[in-house]
């Protein structure tokens, strides 16, 4: 219980940004082994938008690890001017809590940084997060994860013309990964905040 309480004050003390956030979690609570990397492709599809997106995450060790993510989104998906832009994202979980050792859930805080850039906009997200996930074992032997993200803060946003707004916002992911072998997982992410909702799904792989 202490450490619960710990891990909610830490996120509460980092809190930050969750509008207009295209990247997403895109993984469980759990973090890469120390020494150890993971690698992924993604799709996702927002309101009247289409991006694609990779991560890469390296274990740092003692339950710690870091990722970055690179993407391409098309914020008017289907028109002919439309307008891509790109998105580039790091973020560090450190896990607090392991079903492996008795604890009811995975259980992970981090915090987020995001920059997308587009025609007309800028976009800066500073965030915290905690990320809770559940390992189910099937018959075949292969792992299910259902999870979700709480992630909280400032959004600060450049429109050209206009002038720059932040605002505080709240951000919900909800997904689940699949194991397919032993190097290699599928996952599938929905995300809802104040100004954007979204699906998202693809592949990680262990490298």
């Amino acid at each position: 219980m202490n450490r619960i309480m710990i891990s909610l004050l830490l996120v509460l003390s980092v809190a930050s940004g969750a509008a207009a956030q295209y990247a997403a979690q895109l993984s469980g609570a759990g973090t890469v082994l120390k020494g150890s990397s993971v690698g992924g492709g993604y799709v996702g599809i927002y309101d009247g938008a289409f991006g694609i997106l990779g991560q890469y995450r390296y274990g740092i060790g003692g339950y710690t690890d870091i990722g970055g993510k690179l993407g391409i989104i098309d914020l008017d998906s289907g028109s002919e001017e439309g307008n891509v832009g790109f998105l580039m994202g790091i973020d560090s979980k450190y896990q607090v809590m392991e079903v492996r050792i008795m604890d009811p859930v995975d259980l992970s805080i981090g915090g987020a940084f995001e920059f997308a850039a587009f025609d007309h906009l800028k976009s800066l997200v500073v965030g915290g997060y905690a990320v809770g996930s559940y390992p189910v074992t099937l018959k075949n032997g292969r792992t299910l994860s259902p999870y979700g993200r709480l992630i909280m803060g400032f959004n600060r946003g450049d429109p050209d013309p206009g002038p720059s707004k932040t605002e505080f916002d709240l951000g919900l992911n909800m997904g689940v990964t699949m194991e397919l072998s032993s190097s290699t997982r599928a996952l599938a992410e929905i995300q809802i905040d104040d100004n954007t909702a979204a699906f998202l799904m693809g592949l990680e792989f262990r490298l």
